[in-house]
């Protein structure tokens, strides 16, 4: 069994668990004991090998060749989100998501270049948690998945699909190729938020609660909901993000950020996890 479908499995076996849980404190985190357990998990890997990897990248691997690599990730993105907008009957936004790969992928060298969005292609990034939105399940519990960071159970449940699909390994076909592609997203995307946790850290008393009520606000809004109450009302996590961002020119490789890892152990599954 792959990598992947192993964490697709765990992360089914992480759902039932949920079922146990009691009364919570915060009614949109019914198992907050098991996903702070989770999210300091994911901060001590994080800090002791997947940031120190991702700094070591951004020093040896130079800008256009970082860009590159978040170009050709994020042409899979696309890729994906075409079937969740089939999924959700949204034509038009499917045609725009396959027009982008298929524009990318012959014009911009596999996707390495990103020859689509300066063409007037909007980027969607839609993904399966959008599609369960999108039928219906509008409104679901906080669940920080390991390793892939903060989701939802709806979301999460689209990350199981996405990875239980196991796309890397049908593209590349071999486990050792797939897996070296899925370290290498991970790697490519956590450079792109360098900085971000430091954010976090000066910026909340609690970050677990800091980042969980910015990421359920940011999700109700991609979804047309009204957000949860936070204890922070000022909290902006359009404006954090925007602080986190390395400058112009440092490393603009497009992943989306928020999903399912704005501060997390790798982002490789953001998007797949929304």
């Amino acid at each position: 069994m792959s990598a992947r479908r192993l964490l697709a499995v765990a992360g089914l076996a992480v759902l039932l668990l949920g079922g146990c849980a009691s009364a919570p404190a915060n009614p949109h985190d019914p198992f907050e004991p098991f996903n702070r357990a989770v999210y300091r998990f994911n901060d001590t890997a994080d800090r002791a090998v997947v940031k120190p990897v991702a700094e070591g990248y951004r020093a040896i691997a130079p800008q256009p060749v970082r860009t590159g690599v978040g170009n050709f990730f994020n042409n899979w993105l696309d890729a994906y989100s075409a079937i969740s907008n089939l999924l959700r009957v949204d034509v038009q936004k499917a045609l725009n998501d396959i027009m982008r790969v298929s524009l990318n992928t012959t014009f911009g060298l596999a996707g390495l270049l990103d020859v689509a969005t300066p063409a007037g292609l909007v980027s969607n990034k839609n993904t399966l948690g959008d599609t369960f939105a999108s039928w219906g399940w509008k409104h679901s519990s906080y669940l920080v998945l390991p390793i892939l960071g903060p989701s939802t159970v709806r979301d999460g449940l689209g990350a199981a699909a996405y990875f239980a699909a196991d796309p890397y390994r049908h593209a590349f076909g071999t486990e050792t190729r797939a897996t070296v592609a899925g370290v290498l997203n991970g790697v490519s995307t956590r450079e792109r938020y360098l900085g971000l946790e430091e954010t976090v850290d000066e910026a909340a008393l609690d970050p677990y609660s800091f980042v969980r009520d910015g990421y359920l606000q940011l999700r109700a809004r991609e979804i047309g909901v009204a957000p949860p109450a936070s204890r922070d009302d000022d909290l902006d996590l359009d404006q954090l993000m925007e602080e986190s961002t390395p400058p112009a020119g440092a490393s603009d490789g497009a992943q989306t950020p928020g999903r399912a890892g704005v501060v997390s152990v790798s982002d490789a599954g953001a998007a797949a996890s929304r």
